[in-house]
């Protein structure tokens, strides 16, 4: 059932991003009124803050914060100048009773400022972003003291208002990935995934679902010139490093296969040292993205070729570890992940650079693929399938917002159709979003092993419970996080009978490193 709700804009206009979080969101809103302020004003200090309003300029000012006219033709609209009182504005009274009138208890606030709640309106339930975790980082400008300390990521909120500064509920919360040398790539990366957020705000809201936030962090304000000045220094110094980094060190990856591994979904730190690591054959890069066949006797991995720049499928004897075979090649195929069904075994190997998903039955001695119905349009990245209480639930992630948004699709059958999850994108955090790995059930919980990409690709996994799985509503938590003491990585990890395989890898400087990531960019275009 649809919310009745009021939208609060300045001058006719709404931003493109959101536009967007209103057009996700419109199954749920129920538009009675749109109440445009006519007098917005946020004055400048250009000799303190003259250095902040050039880079706001630079990187805010972006297509997705680019205004365009908003109407809505079976929506009411009240024109009204706020009231100012040193900064904050306040909402006249008889506009207060122009939404009251029409029975409205939610307001959805995309314009004015700081706003002032008055007495008149404390019966209103007024939701609105902040792009900033409340535990770490409040106030303003969003992202900027993110980028500034480092930080892994940036929050989003949607959380009702209060005078006290991000002290209401918080009704949705999801992270954007940060890109620590960019602050224009971060803003774009933070607005273009808080489009998500306002359905599943007002979904939560329906059912008075809140996001606890255990404690309000510091408040930040407007960065000083000088402040500016460093934040220019420190983000031009990352973004020579990572050029360095592309032209000449090299990601050297492989796998390790561990006996006897400890209880990993209590987290651990592993050392590479402590299992068996393959050589990799002279023809290949490096090998990643293992997993098990459903037998154990296998192990297969993605092994690059070091003459085309793509991967190839090759299985590898699980006690050996040596290659027994290439599966698939001729275009880039990766995380060859397996399911047991109907007493067959199918690989369904990552080709989102070149083709929709589809599974390949094992037993048969041909490369008989089956796609995927109801996925035939999708570029899906680490595919994930697990059966559970009648569903066959199928895990990945969309090419475009692959580092930071998982998406959920389920059916009655393996090979389809599939139908998109409504909590779409079900995971909106770098940090455990991407697949890393095949879903475990242990102890009657389920487990899901997603990348912490953060700082780099394929860095660590966090562990994460599902707490919900079903065609209605999904949502779990994080519980453990694995790394390396010696290398970095895992970045994909699977397990079975008690022994685990994951991938690994080191940098190491290499005069050639620049132009092989060049030829696998090109190869996988083709």
């Amino acid at each position: 059932m649809k919310i009745p709700v009021a939208l609060i804009i300045d001058n006719d206009c709404v931003t493109r991003w959101q536009n967007s979080a209103l057009k996700e969101a419109a199954e749920y809103i129920d538009l009675k009124l749109i109440v445009n302020c006519k007098n917005t004003n946020n004055k400048k200090n250009l000799t303190k803050h003259f250095a902040y309003y050039v880079t706001n300029f630079l990187c805010l000012k972006n297509s997705l914060t680019k205004k365009i006219e908003y109407e809505d033709h079976h929506a009411d609209k009240v024109d009204f100048d706020s009231i100012y009182d040193r900064g904050w504005q306040s909402i006249p009274p008889h506009i207060v009773e122009e939404i009251r009138k029409r029975q409205i208890k939610v307001v959805i606030k995309f314009g004015m400022s700081l706003l002032r709640i008055n007495k008149n309106i404390t019966e209103l339930d007024i939701l609105s972003f902040h792009h900033g975790d409340p535990e770490t980082y409040r106030g303003r400008p969003a992202g900027f003291y993110e980028l500034y300390d480092n930080a892994d990521r940036v929050g989003i909120i949607v959380q009702k208002i209060l005078n006290e500064l991000d002290g209401g509920e918080v009704f949705a919360r999801a992270y954007s990935k940060i890109t620590h040398h960019s602050y224009r790539k971060t803003a774009i990366n933070f607005f273009k995934n808080s489009k998500y957020l306002l359905r599943k705000a007002l979904i939560n809201y329906k059912h008075q679902k809140t996001i606890k936030v255990k404690e309000l962090g510091k408040n930040y304000s407007l960065p000083s010139n000088l402040k500016v000045l460093v934040f220019a220094a420190k983000l031009l110094t990352r973004k020579f490093r990572r050029l360095f980094y592309g032209a000449f060190v090299q990601k050297y990856w492989n796998i390790v296969k561990f006996k006897g591994l400890p209880n990993i979904f209590e987290g651990a730190s592993l050392s590479t040292t402590s299992g068996a690591v393959p050589t990799i054959e002279e023809q290949y890069t490096f090998y990643a993205d293992p997993f098990f066949s459903v037998d154990g006797k296998k192990i297969r991995v993605e092994a690059l070729n070091k003459k085309n720049g793509m991967g190839e499928i090759i299985e590898l004897n699980s006690l050996s570890l040596i290659n027994e075979g290439v599966i698939l090649k001729g275009c880039h195929f990766s995380y060859p992940y397996s399911i047991y069904d109907n007493g067959g075994e199918f690989l369904i190997p990552e080709v989102a650079s070149h083709s929709g998903p589809f599974m390949c039955n094992m037993s048969e001695t041909n490369d008989r693929r089956q796609y995927l119905m109801g996925l035939e349009g999708y570029r899906i990245i680490d595919a994930t399938i697990i059966f559970n209480n009648g569903f066959y639930y199928l895990f990945g992630e969309l090419a475009e917002n692959a580092a930071d948004c998982l998406s959920l699709f389920y059916s009655n059958e393996l090979k389809g159709p599939y139908a998109p999850h409504p909590d779409n994108p079900i995971v909106i955090d770098p940090k455990s979003a991407r697949m890393g790995g095949r879903i475990i059930v242990k102890d009657k919980k389920i487990y899901r092993f997603g990348q912490d990409n953060c700082y780099g690709y394929g860095d660590k996994i966090t562990i994460s419970e599902i707490e919900d799985l079903s065609p209605q509503s999904y949502s779990e938590r994080p519980v453990a996080y694995l790394s390396f003491k010696d290398a970095k990585g895992p970045h994909t990890l699977d397990l079975i009978s008690g022994d685990a395989v994951m991938d690994f890898y080191t940098d190491k400087f290499s005069v050639l490193a620049g132009y092989r990531r060049f030829l696998a960019k090109i190869s996988k275009r083709k």
